[in-house]
């Protein structure tokens, strides 16, 4: 078995992210993924999930990362990013429709606001501007 590295056991995108290579609707935990754990299949995993990386994740590389309470597993929600990250995208599931603007995201949500960001929720297919 191999793991997705770098997450570090979160795989909420797992879930709530569509996988159009595997035929995997958003909202359902991918056939590949052990949860909590990684991906089963990471070395043959689709170009999709190969060149995905959630927001959390790739602040990682800066100086100032984001926190760990804003780490998709920790929040419930997977921040994307659209138009070569000027916009952001939060991804949630179904049973948790507001999470994006709850608890640790909503201090993020106001200052990402305060800077002018252009900000969606992702419900289904249909994306919502927040």
């Amino acid at each position: 078995m191999s793991v997705k590295h770098g997450c570090d056991g979160c795989t909420l995108c797992c879930k709530v992210m569509k996988v159009k290579e595997l035929n995997k609707p958003n909202h359902m935990w991918c056939e590949h993924c052990q949860i909590g754990v990684g991906c089963n299949s990471y070395e043959t995993r689709p170009e999709t999930c190969r060149i995905y990386e959630c927001f959390w994740l790739k602040t990682q590389r800066l100086p100032k990362s984001m926190p760990l309470m804003l780490r998709p597993d920790k929040c419930k929600v997977v921040i994307g990013t659209v138009h070569e990250g000027e916009e952001l995208v939060f991804y949630v599931s179904p049973e948790r429709q507001d999470a994006w603007n709850k608890g640790a995201l909503e201090k993020f949500v106001a200052e990402m606001r305060s800077r002018g960001t252009r900000m969606y929720v992702s419900l289904g297919d249909e994306l919502r501007l927040v």
